[in-house]
């Protein structure tokens, strides 16, 4: 999907909220780029440290990475505790019910002693009384300020889409589009049904979807029933062959085939290994 940014206002929204809160945020884009790049607020030398070493760089995007998934997966905020002992969170931006980006934040530390993580810490060749003495300059948060945390995060991320700071770049008759198709996922969606529902006609309908989605009008209903199926796979104890019907695939087989090349795996692995 196409977005466009108000990158000035993004940055002074998330040094508004960097100043209330002492805690560093980014925002990313659905596919876990940056936008605007990292902030500058980022790192406090304990995580700076980390970072230096090649295998604490790396296990420290694998878990933001990891973060993000179940972000997307569950479309809830999630947080998580990275192997160095620090508390990361991020929440979902939804647009019609459509992930376009996430704020991420944290670097947040329990009142967990270093012993905890101190052998990490040495297996990276780092300092551990350097490292000590890092981690313990860290403002320790209870569980009900970070839960504050969070919830001033979940303020911000509407902000951010009620102020147009970020916005889908595309015309009313593609937003009646997707309006139509995630009202009606459960149904017969034909290219005859939504062009006819907008107004436009079907090559009209396929050129937009390509500039604003670069993808087909199939693909992207493919991919929110995907998406709207998870839900029923994660939170229900319906089969495969209920759950497929209910988020508009003609079979269980052709939704198996779908989800696998969506997610990589088949929907049965995916419950399992939620």
């Amino acid at each position: 999907m196409v977005i466009s940014y108000d990158i000035e206002k993004i940055n002074a929204a998330l040094e508004d909220f960097y100043k209330a809160t002492d805690i560093n945020m980014n925002l990313l884009k659905a596919d876990f780029s940056f936008v605007g790049g990292r902030s500058h607020r980022e790192n406090n030398r304990y995580c700076e440290a980390i970072q230096h070493t090649t295998k604490g760089k790396k296990e420290c995007k694998f878990s933001d990475i990891r973060l993000l998934e179940r972000c997307r997966e569950t479309k809830k905020p999630q947080m998580h505790i990275c192997p160095a002992g620090l508390i990361d969170a991020a929440a979902p931006i939804f647009y019609n019910d459509v992930i376009i980006g996430y704020i991420i934040f944290g670097e947040m530390k329990a009142n967990t002693p270093f012993s905890v993580f101190e052998k990490y810490i040495s297996d990276l060749g780092l300092d551990a009384q350097k490292m000590e003495k890092y981690y313990n300059d860290i403002a320790a948060f209870n569980s009900e300020k970070i839960q504050s945390v969070s919830n001033i995060a979940g303020m911000l991320a509407k902000h951010l889409l009620l102020e147009n700071m970020l916005k889908p770049d595309f015309d009313e008759n593609m937003q009646k589009a997707v309006a139509f198709i995630n009202e009606n996922l459960c149904g017969d969606l034909s290219i005859r049904s939504i062009s006819k529902n907008i107004n436009v006609s079907k090559s009209v309908l396929y050129k937009r979807f390509h500039a604003c989605f670069n993808c087909t009008v199939s693909e992207y209903i493919n991919t929110r029933r995907v998406e709207k199926s998870i839900e029923l796979l994660t939170r229900t104890d319906l089969s495969i062959e209920e759950i497929s019907q209910k988020v508009g695939f003609a079979s269980a087989s052709y939704f198996s085939k779908i989800f696998k090349k969506e997610k990589g795996v088949s929907p049965l692995n995916y419950k399992k290994r939620v």
